[in-house]
């Protein structure tokens, strides 16, 4: 359950040029089938790509379908984000969401009061381990 819970907190996505957003998660329990509700009630609107890394397959949502498909690649090596951090190609990736990862990077920055970090309780909220996919942690 605990991991359930964050995969909706820190799942971020990348908008691609051709609209649709991608997020790229790595959990260490196979929770994503337990998740697709909650992005699909969310994310209604919009087409999304949700891929478990660690696991090599994901689901895949366009508007007005009843339920995400669940995909997998024949050739990981061919698709256009990096399994590792999850970031998509730059080829790939819309110009807006480039310029919005960089805002969001100046805002997580600007919040910050260095006089009051905590890094173990940082820690202790936001592991390790989701860094590598999270916009703000990323240079």
């Amino acid at each position: 359950m605990h991991e359930q819970l964050r995969m909706k907190q820190f799942v971020r996505f990348q908008k691609a040029k051709d609209g649709t957003y991608l997020g790229v998660v790595s959990p260490d329990h196979n929770v994503l089938p337990l998740v697709i509700d909650h992005f699909q009630d969310r994310f209604r609107d919009q087409p999304w790509l949700l891929y478990d890394a660690k696991r090599h397959y994901g689901y895949y949502y366009t508007e007005g379908e009843s339920a995400p498909l669940r995909i997998t690649f024949e050739n990981e090596a061919e698709v256009p984000f990096d399994l590792s951090n999850g970031k998509l190609d730059d080829d790939v990736l819309s110009d807006n969401d480039r310029l919005f990862q960089d805002l969001w990077r100046t805002y997580f920055k600007a919040i910050c009061i260095r006089e009051r970090l905590n890094p173990r309780k940082q820690l202790n909220d936001m592991p390790r381990r989701y860094w590598k996919y999270m916009t703000e942690k990323q240079r």
